[in-house]
């Protein structure tokens, strides 16, 4: 039996990306702004947990290399 996938990454953006501006909006108070930034936190803690106890694979280091190499690249094409 093949994986199958049930989570779509998009959505998941969306969903991150949603809680952070309602964390930075000016239209919310602090009580609201927080309660975003804790979902944030939570999210954040689980990741980091679900990927300490993954195992690592034989491309994994490359491949991480590789995306904090966009990354730099995408930070030093904005600061142009």
């Amino acid at each position: 039996m093949g994986f199958k996938k049930s989570w779509d990454l998009t959505t998941v953006e969306q969903h991150i990306r949603a809680a952070y501006g309602a964390c930075i909006s000016p239209y919310n108070d602090g009580y609201i702004s927080f309660y975003a930034k804790q979902d944030l936190y939570q999210i954040k803690w689980l990741i980091d947990e679900a990927l300490k106890n993954s195992p690592e694979f034989s491309d994994e280091k490359i491949w991480l290399k590789e995306q904090e190499q966009k990354k730099i690249i995408r930070i030093l094409k904005d600061e142009q």
